[in-house]
């Protein structure tokens, strides 16, 4: 994993990235949600990808500007956007700050996590509050980290230290395998996807995270003058309890 980066990840999967995840879509309440706080003002996307949030959100009227760590990325976005009104962006999460105040900065499907070292979540929170507007939101969907449970694979139940080899996914004349480490006294969740396709070379895509509790995320995000208005289990607002799998946390300015 040594080689890997948010670029690196982006540059490696981006020719396939939505055949093997165009039907991880947000849902029509994730869209709501993001768009009431984005009102009339700009939204900004950090690990935008090939616009899968980025452009029904930009359908209901919003302004983004999506943000990724990869060109290729960056490109299909930009290439999938059409008129719609969405800036897409090349840049480090850690130190980009948008020309124009933002009404909303999210980011969601357990990005902020794949922003996998300390320095680079802190300097995303810290240029997150610089751009919001008084009153603005910062949005993060994250799963919650359990001992001794995977986070976020594709298999609930108890891990190892090394997990084994699953099907993830079918994909036309192959199949996508998910193996997966868990390195709890570092908070670390390393992984790699196994492409199998007849008649081509095996593709390997790492990929690795460093996870926080919630708590941790509240403590860093008021270190930088964001307060915790609401946390759900989902984005049809279901309320947060102790065994949530995941959360969705809203902070403002």
């Amino acid at each position: 994993m040594s080689a890997y980066n948010e670029a690196s990840r982006g540059e490696r999967i981006s020719d396939v990235y939505d055949e093997l995840y165009g039907d991880f879509a947000p849902s029509q309440a994730q869209i709501e949600v993001l768009a009431e706080y984005a009102a009339r003002g700009t939204a900004v996307e950090i690990g935008s990808g090939t616009g899968r949030v980025a452009i029904p959100l930009a359908r209901r009227g919003v302004r983004v500007i999506g943000v990724d760590a990869s060109p290729s990325m960056r490109d299909q976005l930009l290439e999938k956007a059409g008129g719609l009104d969405i800036d897409a962006v090349c840049a480090d999460a850690a130190a980009y700050r948008a020309p124009e105040p933002a009404a909303l900065v999210f980011a969601v499907f357990n990005t902020f996590f794949l922003l996998a070292a300390k320095p680079t979540q802190e300097g995303f929170v810290a240029r997150a509050a610089e751009m919001l507007t008084p009153g603005g939101r910062l949005v993060l969907e994250t799963f919650v980290p359990y001992p001794g449970r995977l986070p976020d694979g594709p298999t609930p139940g108890v891990l190892p230290e090394q997990s084994d080899v699953v099907v993830k996914r079918w994909v036309p004349d192959g199949v996508v395998l998910f193996a997966a480490s868990n390195a709890p006294e570092d908070r670390r969740f390393d992984y790699q996807e196994i492409i199998l396709r007849h008649g081509e070379p095996v593709r390997l895509h790492p990929g690795h995270m460093r996870y926080m509790w919630p708590s941790e995320i509240d403590a860093l995000a008021a270190a930088h003058g964001l307060t915790l208005e609401s946390r759900w289990a989902d984005w049809e607002r279901g309320p947060y309890q102790p065994d949530s799998r995941k959360h969705v946390s809203v902070y403002t300015r």
